[in-house]
């Protein structure tokens, strides 16, 4: 099931206003209580709504296969916590290998955070590479149940060059896709629209 083609009761533009009290800034088009899986070579789109999500007040966390420090350089999030998905013992590291503490460590953080809050896992393509599809489809599954029942939001980017397409239709089976262009164009919209009203 596709964004574009159904959104969850609502449509693609809706807007989480309570995180805001407006529809214009912090706003994006996803509603909470869900996994959002987001169709893109490179994550940029992924961590631009997520930038968005935070600055309009949710509490968030990035896991990631990309150094802590250049992730804050690159995609300009000073604050928030970032686990690293790597082998390599460290501060706020996390061995790929071991799902069960990364499951317990999302809904950790959703719970911590009373159940509204926005975590980015951006690197599922390695966690299956160290645990097999079938395990990291579990674990998807998992937290995608954990996130039905509170206001948090779940967002996965993923390549689909990297997966069978057997592999990214169950992915998508119970999650809400995200097509990047669909998504990029109702954004980018929204700010020209709010640049228009500045004037």
């Amino acid at each position: 099931m596709g964004i574009g083609a159904r959104a969850r009761g609502d449509s693609m533009g809706a807007a989480i206003e309570h995180l805001s009290g407006n529809a214009t800034e912090g706003a994006a088009p996803l509603t909470p209580g869900a996994c959002y899986l987001i169709k893109e070579k490179k994550p940029d789109l992924t961590y631009r709504l997520f930038r968005m999500l935070t600055r309009g007040g949710m509490p968030g966390l990035v896991i990631t296969r990309q150094y802590p420090e250049r992730v804050r350089r690159e995609r300009s999030m000073p604050e928030g916590r970032i686990i690293w998905l790597s082998h390599t013992p460290g501060e706020d590291y996390h061995n790929p290998t071991a799902i069960g503490s990364l499951a317990k460590l999302v809904t950790g953080f959703v719970e911590e955070n009373g159940g509204a809050a926005v975590v980015l896992l951006d690197g599922i393509e390695y966690v299956s590479i160290n645990n097999g599809f079938l395990q990291t489809l579990m674990f998807v599954e998992h937290v995608n149940e954990f996130i039905m029942q509170r206001k948090a939001i779940v967002l996965l980017p993923v390549s689909p060059d990297t997966l069978e397409e057997k592999e990214l239709a169950l992915l998508e089976r119970n999650v809400e896709v995200v097509e990047s262009p669909a998504v990029k164009m109702d954004l980018e919209t929204r700010e020209v629209s709010k640049l228009l009203d500045t004037y």
